[in-house]
């Protein structure tokens, strides 16, 4: 499965949406390095940590909310099965 497509227009869409872009960037960037994410070929194991690391983003919590990250990083993670 193709992953680069799902974060881009799964993960990083709801950022947009909810941070607008520039900030979403930040938090792209800053989650794919701490969960040494490759940007180019994501496996499934690195997307699942890409998504627990964005979910533990603070910015994240603070605009989400704990439920609210909860309730993404679930979603995001059903659609790798």
């Amino acid at each position: 499965m193709e992953l680069k497509p799902l974060i881009d227009g799964q993960v990083r869409r709801k950022l947009e949406d909810t941070f607008g872009s520039a900030v979403a960037v930040m938090i792209m960037a800053s989650a794919t390095n701490a969960a040494a994410v490759p940007i180019m070929d994501p496996s499934r194991e690195d997307f699942l940590r890409l998504v627990d690391a964005v979910c533990r983003d603070q910015r994240v919590l603070d605009m989400w909310g704990k439920a609210g990250a909860e309730d993404a990083a679930r979603a995001w993670k059903e659609l790798v099965g």
